[in-house]
Protein backbone atom coordinates (compact mmCIF):
# COMPACT_ATOMS: atom_id res chain seq x y z
CA UNK A 1 0.00 0.00 0.00
CA UNK A 2 1.40 3.39 -1.00
CA UNK A 3 0.86 6.36 1.34
CA UNK A 4 1.97 9.95 0.67
CA UNK A 5 3.66 11.31 3.79
CA UNK A 6 4.70 14.89 4.50
CA UNK A 7 7.71 15.29 6.78
CA UNK A 8 9.64 18.31 7.95
CA UNK A 9 12.47 18.88 5.45
CA UNK A 10 14.76 19.54 8.44
CA UNK A 11 14.04 16.02 9.76
CA UNK A 12 15.69 14.02 6.98
CA UNK A 13 18.11 12.37 9.35
CA UNK A 14 19.07 8.68 9.58
CA UNK A 15 16.81 8.24 12.63
CA UNK A 16 13.66 9.37 10.81
CA UNK A 17 14.42 7.25 7.75
CA UNK A 18 15.13 4.18 9.88
CA UNK A 19 11.97 4.74 11.95
CA UNK A 20 9.70 5.16 8.94
CA UNK A 21 11.29 2.12 7.30
CA UNK A 22 10.69 -0.01 10.40
CA UNK A 23 7.05 1.03 10.80
CA UNK A 24 6.33 0.97 7.07
CA UNK A 25 7.62 -2.58 6.73
CA UNK A 26 5.53 -3.78 9.67
CA UNK A 27 2.41 -2.02 8.35
CA UNK A 28 3.11 -3.07 4.73
CA UNK A 29 3.17 0.57 3.67
CA UNK A 30 5.36 2.01 0.91
CA UNK A 31 5.98 5.62 1.94
CA UNK A 32 5.96 8.30 -0.75
CA UNK A 33 7.91 10.92 1.20
CA UNK A 34 7.42 14.66 0.65
CA UNK A 35 10.10 16.60 2.61
CA UNK A 36 8.82 20.19 2.85
CA UNK A 37 9.01 23.11 5.33
CA UNK A 38 7.01 22.29 8.43
CA UNK A 39 4.36 24.98 7.92
CA UNK A 40 3.71 23.63 4.42
CA UNK A 41 3.57 20.03 5.69
CA UNK A 42 0.85 21.02 8.15
CA UNK A 43 -1.09 22.87 5.45
CA UNK A 44 -0.93 19.93 3.03
CA UNK A 45 -2.08 17.56 5.77
CA UNK A 46 -4.88 19.89 6.86
CA UNK A 47 -6.14 20.05 3.27
CA UNK A 48 -6.30 16.26 3.19
CA UNK A 49 -3.61 15.98 0.52
CA UNK A 50 -1.43 13.57 2.51
CA UNK A 51 -0.55 12.18 5.91
CA UNK A 52 1.92 14.06 8.11
CA UNK A 53 4.51 12.64 10.49
CA UNK A 54 5.94 14.40 13.54
CA UNK A 55 2.79 16.02 14.93
CA UNK A 56 2.02 16.48 18.62
CA UNK A 57 -1.57 16.70 19.83
CA UNK A 58 -3.29 19.90 20.94
CA UNK A 59 -7.00 20.57 21.57
CA UNK A 60 -7.14 22.64 18.39
CA UNK A 61 -5.45 19.96 16.28
CA UNK A 62 -7.75 17.30 17.69
CA UNK A 63 -10.61 19.07 15.93
CA UNK A 64 -8.92 18.81 12.54
CA UNK A 65 -6.87 15.61 12.59
CA UNK A 66 -7.11 11.93 13.44
CA UNK A 67 -3.94 10.72 15.16
CA UNK A 68 -2.05 7.47 15.38
CA UNK A 69 -0.95 6.10 18.72
CA UNK A 70 2.24 7.80 20.04
CA UNK A 71 5.37 6.71 18.19
CA UNK A 72 7.96 8.21 20.57
CA UNK A 73 8.43 11.23 22.84
CA UNK A 74 10.03 14.44 21.64
CA UNK A 75 11.89 16.64 24.12
CA UNK A 76 11.75 20.39 23.61
CA UNK A 77 15.21 21.69 24.51
CA UNK A 78 16.10 25.30 25.31
CA UNK A 79 19.38 26.66 23.96
CA UNK A 80 21.04 29.91 25.06
CA UNK A 81 24.27 31.75 24.49
CA UNK A 82 26.68 31.03 27.33
CA UNK A 83 27.07 34.76 27.95
CA UNK A 84 23.31 35.20 28.32
CA UNK A 85 22.07 32.31 30.46
CA UNK A 86 18.51 32.11 31.78
CA UNK A 87 17.67 30.38 35.05
CA UNK A 88 14.67 28.27 34.03
CA UNK A 89 12.35 26.31 36.32
CA UNK A 90 8.91 27.19 34.99
CA UNK A 91 7.35 28.96 32.00
CA UNK A 92 7.12 32.29 33.85
CA UNK A 93 10.95 32.33 34.07
CA UNK A 94 10.93 33.18 30.35
CA UNK A 95 9.16 36.48 31.09
CA UNK A 96 10.56 39.38 29.09
CA UNK A 97 12.65 37.17 26.81
CA UNK A 98 12.44 36.58 23.07
CA UNK A 99 12.29 32.97 21.85
CA UNK A 100 13.34 31.61 18.44
CA UNK A 101 11.26 28.70 17.16
CA UNK A 102 10.36 27.04 13.89
CA UNK A 103 7.33 28.42 12.09
CA UNK A 104 4.18 26.29 12.43
CA UNK A 105 5.29 24.61 15.67
CA UNK A 106 2.96 24.55 18.69
CA UNK A 107 4.08 23.85 22.25
CA UNK A 108 0.65 23.53 23.81
CA UNK A 109 -2.15 25.77 25.15
CA UNK A 110 -0.20 27.26 28.07
CA UNK A 111 2.69 28.22 25.82
CA UNK A 112 0.38 29.67 23.17
CA UNK A 113 -1.46 31.75 25.78
CA UNK A 114 1.85 33.21 26.99
CA UNK A 115 3.07 34.24 23.52
CA UNK A 116 3.08 37.98 23.04
CA UNK A 117 2.35 38.70 26.69
CA UNK A 118 4.82 36.81 28.88
CA UNK A 119 7.46 36.55 26.16
CA UNK A 120 7.98 37.34 22.48
CA UNK A 121 8.49 34.81 19.70
CA UNK A 122 10.61 35.09 16.55
CA UNK A 123 9.49 32.44 14.04
CA UNK A 124 11.80 31.14 11.34
CA UNK A 125 11.63 28.88 8.34
CA UNK A 126 14.46 26.54 7.57
CA UNK A 127 16.64 24.26 9.66
CA UNK A 128 18.27 24.42 13.07
CA UNK A 129 21.19 26.32 11.58
CA UNK A 130 18.94 29.26 10.71
CA UNK A 131 17.62 29.53 14.27
CA UNK A 132 21.12 29.28 15.73
CA UNK A 133 22.18 32.20 13.51
CA UNK A 134 19.27 34.21 14.94
CA UNK A 135 20.34 33.33 18.47
CA UNK A 136 24.00 34.20 17.86
CA UNK A 137 22.97 37.51 16.25
CA UNK A 138 21.02 38.46 19.36
CA UNK A 139 17.60 38.37 17.68
CA UNK A 140 16.39 36.10 20.49
CA UNK A 141 17.50 34.99 23.94
CA UNK A 142 16.33 31.37 23.86
CA UNK A 143 16.19 28.91 20.98
CA UNK A 144 13.60 26.12 21.14
CA UNK A 145 14.17 22.89 19.27
CA UNK A 146 12.96 19.31 19.59
CA UNK A 147 15.00 16.13 19.80
CA UNK A 148 13.95 12.57 20.49
CA UNK A 149 16.55 11.93 23.19
CA UNK A 150 15.92 12.55 26.88
CA UNK A 151 19.66 13.28 27.24
CA UNK A 152 20.73 16.90 26.58
CA UNK A 153 24.21 15.79 25.50
CA UNK A 154 22.73 14.18 22.38
CA UNK A 155 21.16 17.48 21.37
CA UNK A 156 24.41 19.29 22.16
CA UNK A 157 26.16 16.93 19.78
CA UNK A 158 23.58 17.72 17.09
CA UNK A 159 24.26 21.43 17.58
CA UNK A 160 27.98 20.82 17.17
CA UNK A 161 27.54 18.73 14.03
CA UNK A 162 25.03 21.00 12.30
CA UNK A 163 26.15 24.48 13.35
CA UNK A 164 29.69 24.39 14.77
CA UNK A 165 28.61 26.78 17.54
CA UNK A 166 28.31 24.36 20.45
CA UNK A 167 31.17 25.96 22.45
CA UNK A 168 29.26 29.26 22.54
CA UNK A 169 25.91 27.66 23.36
CA UNK A 170 24.38 26.06 26.41
CA UNK A 171 21.54 23.51 26.47
CA UNK A 172 19.49 23.65 29.65
CA UNK A 173 19.37 20.26 31.41
CA UNK A 174 15.56 20.29 31.79
CA UNK A 175 13.38 20.27 28.66
CA UNK A 176 10.62 22.84 28.27
CA UNK A 177 8.23 19.93 27.76
CA UNK A 178 7.96 16.37 26.50
CA UNK A 179 5.55 15.73 23.63
CA UNK A 180 4.36 12.37 22.25
CA UNK A 181 4.79 12.35 18.45
CA UNK A 182 2.20 10.92 16.04
CA UNK A 183 1.22 10.30 12.46
CA UNK A 184 -1.86 12.37 11.59
CA UNK A 185 -4.49 12.63 8.87
CA UNK A 186 -7.12 15.27 8.26
CA UNK A 187 -10.51 14.04 9.41
CA UNK A 188 -11.68 14.42 5.80
CA UNK A 189 -8.86 12.26 4.39
CA UNK A 190 -10.21 9.23 2.49
CA UNK A 191 -7.57 6.81 3.85
CA UNK A 192 -8.19 7.33 7.57
CA UNK A 193 -8.41 3.50 8.16
CA UNK A 194 -4.67 3.33 7.42
CA UNK A 195 -4.15 4.60 10.98
CA UNK A 196 -5.32 1.22 12.30
CA UNK A 197 -2.51 -0.48 10.33
CA UNK A 198 0.01 2.01 11.69
CA UNK A 199 -1.20 1.51 15.27
CA UNK A 200 -0.79 -2.25 14.96
CA UNK A 201 2.73 -1.76 13.57
CA UNK A 202 3.67 0.69 16.35
CA UNK A 203 2.52 -1.78 19.01
CA UNK A 204 4.30 -4.66 17.29
CA UNK A 205 7.59 -2.76 17.01
CA UNK A 206 7.60 -0.96 20.37
CA UNK A 207 10.96 -2.36 21.47
CA UNK A 208 12.62 -1.76 18.12
CA UNK A 209 11.31 1.82 18.03
CA UNK A 210 12.67 2.51 21.51
CA UNK A 211 16.03 1.05 20.48
CA UNK A 212 16.16 3.48 17.53
CA UNK A 213 15.25 6.41 19.81
CA UNK A 214 18.17 5.55 22.10
CA UNK A 215 20.69 4.94 19.32
CA UNK A 216 23.55 7.39 19.06
CA UNK A 217 23.02 8.51 15.45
Amino acid sequence: MQVSLAINEASQRPFVKALLGLIGEAAQIDWQLQPVPWARALLMAERGQMMVFGLSRTPERNQRFNFSEPVFDNHVWMVMRRDHAVDYRKLSDLSGHTLCMARGISYGPEFEAAKGSLFKVESADGDLKARVRMLMAGRCDVLLSSHRSSQPWMFERLLREQTGHSAALSVLPTPLQVDPIHFALAKSHPETPVLARLNAAIRQKTREIQALVERDF
